[in-house]
């Protein structure tokens, strides 16, 4: 139950059971104070209303809570008593009530949907960008709101709203619910499927190939690195865009999404599935695998094997070896200090200091280790490319003209495209002559993927990763819902010809690039899934030196 219901009955409960033992002293000692007493339960019950609201599960509770008002009006033991009885009576009728009632405190998920829906409708800025068809999208996933909201299935409005904000294809649209973690969890278990023993991943020739098998599946001949070519007859890529997990995902560029789609196939299955693969001859030969868990939780261990940065702390230094250093930033935020006044000093002089000393070491080579950061503050990403960039000013990024009295960005009525607006510069300082290699992967987003853009095609500098960053970079906003936090692209920003930053339209193609694209090939995989190298680290180096 509710912890406000459950303190309104508890209390009221020892509130009426005092009263039912002073009404007869009450009744022989006259006084204001003790009349007043009979209000208390009604007070208590108005005071947690107000916190949480009504149920209507509860409405003998709140019955109840107010009877024992009789006892200040009337002054009689025998009524005070006779209203205490009746008052507890309610008040315990109303525990099973909530407790057998599916509508009680009920989620109202359909209403969300419909205040999310709008608000994003009037306020997100990539709508005629991405060709969203508004109409079309409340059309296919209000059902899917209605059927949570029938059965009151928390983790059935987590992936309708997941499977809505993939649509987009834009890293900042999301969704978080209330108890995230367990949510998340309960979610996993329900898209990701059984787990059959290994994982898949796409090699760069287009081959599915299998990654952390488990130990098991070598009677069969299937180890690390065996080519997969059907997972119950049909080719994996189209099991995988059918499965649930997949339609719940959401990637902001049709390269990233390929990258990791075959993961997704390698949980679609029954009690057991068949899979197709080839023999050390080449030879195609068939294993019948049965689930052996929870395909959520091999999954996680794949992708942290793909997308692991250097393990050390956030904004820590590593050195790699006696000619590369390596920055770790996991967001571009530094400290509650710095994000609360907008002064990034303090870490930029840090970093300047840093490289003074490795300088001085002989160290050639800075490594940005940037893989899986999560974005966060601009100032961040301008107070970093200032330190690496060429001595002037270098472009930034350009406001969209926003609209006061319209409530929107400017369009030109003829082109239809967004007029521009400020354009924005920060100043290099050259202070590393070495190399810089940024490390990048499809989780690198918002102002992970802005600092790849900025810096990307300076003379030093190289971007590597096995995919291009994230392919989001807007300002976001949202709406805080009864369930949940609902948040999308709602600033924009352009580039010097005034299209849309960085973000993907229909076309599913971001506007950010690497200098060097890892191949996901053999060799990869026996670094990372058998040897637990970090592959990319080593290809990014061999390629300044």
């Amino acid at each position: 139950m509710n912890i406000f219901d459950l303190l309104i009955i508890i209390i009221n409960l020892a509130a009426i059971a005092g009263l039912y033992f002073l009404a007869g002293y009450a009744t022989k000692v006259i006084s204001t104070k003790w009349r007043i007493c009979y209000i208390f339960p009604a007070i208590i019950c108005l005071a947690f209303v107000a916190l949480k609201g009504y149920d209507v599960c509860m409405l003998p509770a709140y019955i109840g809570s107010v009877l024992p008002i009789a006892g200040f009006i009337n002054e009689k033991e025998r009524v005070r008593k006779l209203s205490g009885i009746a008052s507890a009576t309610l008040i315990v009728i109303a525990v099973p009530i909530c407790l057998l009632n599916k509508g009680y405190r009920a989620a109202d998920y359909v209403q969300d949907f419909k205040d999310g829906f709008e608000c994003m409708q009037k306020h997100y800025v990539l709508a005629e960008h991405k060709g969203a068809d508004w109409d079309a999208l409340y059309e296919e996933y209000l059902p899917l709101f209605k059927e949570a909201d029938r059965e009151q299935d928390a983790v059935a409005n987590y992936i309708a709203w997941m499977k809505f904000c993939a649509e987009f294809h834009d890293g900042h649209v999301g969704y978080v619910p209330q108890n995230a973690d367990y949510i998340e969890d309960e979610m996993k278990k329900r898209l990701y499927g059984n787990d059959y023993g290994l994982s898949l991943v796409t090699l760069a020739d287009g081959r599915i190939a299998a990654v952390s098998v488990d130990e098991s599946l070598a009677e069969h001949g299937i180890t690390t690195g065996t080519i997969i070519t059907k997972w119950d007859g049909t080719d994996p890529l189209e099991v995988a865009r059918q499965s649930e997990s997949f339609l719940a995902a959401s990637f902001a560029d049709r390269d990233n999404e390929a990258f990791y789609l075959a993961a997704f196939a390698a949980g679609v299955g029954g009690d057991s599935v068949t899979v197709t693969y080839l023999d050390e001859n080449g030879t195609e030969k068939e294993a019948v695998l049965p689930k052996i868990g929870r395909y959520a939780d091999r999954v996680d261990e794949t992708l942290k094997i793909l997308n692991g940065g250097v393990e050390t702390g956030h904004f820590m230094w590593t050195d790699i070896d006696d000619k590369t250093a390596c920055l770790r930033i996991k967001a571009m935020m530094f400290d509650s200090d710095s994000a609360a006044s907008g002064d990034f000093s303090q870490m930029k002089n840090g970093i300047i200091e840093k490289l003074d000393e490795y300088s001085a070491k002989g160290v050639e080579n800075i490594v940005l280790d940037m893989r899986c950061n999560s974005g966060g503050d601009s100032q961040v990403v301008k107070a970093i490319a200032e330190i690496f960039a060429p001595v002037g000013e270098h472009y930034y990024a350009t406001d969209g003209k926003w609209d006061d009295e319209a409530g929107c960005y400017l369009t030109d009525p003829e082109t239809g495209r967004f007029v521009k607006g400020k354009d924005n510069y920060f100043t290099g300082e050259n202070l590393w002559d070495g190399n810089v290699i940024i490390l990048v992967n499809a989780n690198s987003v918002s102002a992970a993927d802005h600092l790849t853009y900025v810096m990307q095609g300076m003379e030093n500098v190289t971007v590597v990763g096995f995919t291009e960053p994230n392919g989001s970079s807007q300002g976001i906003g949202g709406i805080k819902l009864e369930n949940g936090q609902f948040i999308f692209s709602n600033a924009l920003l352009l580039d010097e010809n005034g299209d849309v930053l960085i973000d993907s339209g229909a076309d599913y193609e971001s506007g950010n690039d690497i200098d060097i694209r890892v191949p996901l090939d053999e060799e990869a995989i026996e670094a990372l899934f058998v040897k637990g190298e970090d592959y990319l680290m080593q290809k990014a180096l061999a390629a300044v030196r």
